[in-house]
């Protein structure tokens, strides 16, 4: 479960919820997970082109995209982007759903 994807969700299911300071360090913290991710995929991808193998760099690049750009203030923004997060990872919006509302 993505921690960022995960306060993106609560703050736009009720934006009193989460903190402007929470949704700084969010930024901040999922701008370093992806950056890590993005070289981590891009390794991977290359090490599989070398191999002639078929990798999707595109979906690499959405799910660091998305923790990272789903945590700026716009709301059509972030929602976009959780939602190319779940198109892209096949991760089940449901369990996510559930933690929310534990």
């Amino acid at each position: 479960m993505n921690k960022h994807i995960l306060l993106v969700m609560k703050w736009l299911a009720d934006a009193s919820s989460v903190s402007q300071e929470e949704r700084e360090k969010n930024r901040r913290e999922a701008w370093y997970t992806a950056a890590r991710t993005a070289r981590t995929a891009w390794a991977a991808y290359d090490a599989a082109a070398a191999a002639h193998a078929t990798t999707d760099r595109a979906a690499y690049d959405a799910v660091a995209a998305a923790a990272y750009w789903a945590t700026f203030p716009c709301s059509d923004n972030a929602e976009y982007w959780v939602n190319k997060y779940f198109e892209t990872t096949g991760e089940d919006r449901n369990e996510y759903l559930k933690e929310l509302n534990k």
